[in-house]
């Protein structure tokens, strides 16, 4: 007997809107997507085209590894931290080469998508709602890739290393709820 998807907020729409929705609710994935599309915005053109095809197909490959764990990983910690050091980096305006920065956003996408996937395993439905998931990434990349893109005034650069430092900081606040309440 497969279980309900009790990892997704249900929307009473589809499993495929619930993983859509899954994106927004779950913080940390969020996160990580906005510092990474940030941080592929600050490193200019090749990195920029890259990472709205990069980031969804590297969530899917991730999240289908996931779905055939037999147990749910529990790394909660160590990602937040991890999105804590990706929202610094943007911060810090440290703008990383196409050749660390691609392989760097597939590991932690794909990741990222491992522990999402493992928490769907065994599941009704749980392809669908990583498929819907894996679409919102990709929506969420595009949308800001090309939003930011240039030509755009001295402010987006001031903008985007705001924005970091938000990324940074609620990743540390999340960080700290989790080692007051460990799951």
């Amino acid at each position: 007997m497969r279980l309900p998807l009790a990892h997704l907020t249900p929307t009473g729409l589809s499993p495929w809107a619930d993983g859509m929705a899954r994106l927004v609710l779950e913080p940390t994935d969020l996160l990580l997507v906005l510092a990474l599309v940030l941080l592929g915005v600050q490193a200019r053109q090749p990195c920029r085209e890259r990472l709205p095809v990069l980031l969804p197909l590297a969530w899917l490959l991730g999240g289908l590894i996931g779905l055939a764990l037999p147990s749910q990983l529990l790394l909660a910690l160590p990602c937040t931290a991890l999105v804590a050091v990706v929202g610094l980096l943007v911060a810090l305006e440290v703008r990383l080469r196409p050749l660390v920065l691609v392989p760097l956003a597939a590991v932690l996408s794909g990741l990222f998508a491992l522990v999402a996937g493992s928490a769907l395993a065994g599941h009704s439905d749980a392809l669908a709602a990583l498929l819907g998931e894996t679409v919102a990434i990709a929506v969420v990349s595009t949308l800001l890739c090309q939003s930011l893109a240039p030509p755009h005034p001295r402010w987006r650069s001031i903008a985007l290393r705001v924005a970091g430092s938000w990324i940074t900081a609620a990743s540390l606040l999340m960080l700290g709820w989790l080692a007051r309440h460990p799951q």
